[in-house]
């Protein structure tokens, strides 16, 4: 039975390659292309209804994605959050993100400049579970 989880993120092709990498671990996608927006979706099914959601900072505002987050952990979400941003493309400001997203209670993080060519590329941030584990490298993660 697919997983329900939630990207928030206002580009559609950053959406398109984020969905295929995580779809083959049964994951079914609801989209808000606004943090205003994912955050009333939040609102209207309830922390525990989805199990993933994915990110991204910058959308409506330069820190949209900060507040969809504080949202997310404030009502009480509990599961893997994961945060894609073109952001934390440079290997020097993924090495200071991972820190500065623990306080967001971030799990993972995703540079987006590889996903243009295909590549997968997931940086953990907290120690996961299994379930949580296994989103850092999807089924169909090249070898």
């Amino acid at each position: 039975m697919p997983k329900p989880a939630l990207i928030v993120d206002d580009n559609d092709g950053y959406v398109e390659m984020i969905m295929m990498h995580l779809k083959p671990r049964r994951y079914d996608f609801e989209r808000a292309a606004l943090a205003r927006e994912g955050i009333e979706m939040l609102d209207q099914r309830g922390s525990d209804y989805y199990q993933l959601i994915v990110t991204d900072i910058t959308m409506e505002g330069q820190t949209a994605g900060f507040r969809f987050l504080r949202h997310a952990r404030k009502i009480g979400y509990k599961g893997p959050i994961m945060v894609a941003s073109t952001g934390i493309d440079v290997p020097i400001v993924l090495f200071l993100a991972k820190w500065f997203m623990k306080i967001w209670q971030v799990d993972m993080l995703v540079p987006k400049k590889p996903l243009k060519t295909g590549v997968w590329k997931c940086a953990p941030i907290t120690r996961l579970g299994i379930s949580r584990q296994d989103l850092v490298k999807p089924a169909n993660f090249p070898e």
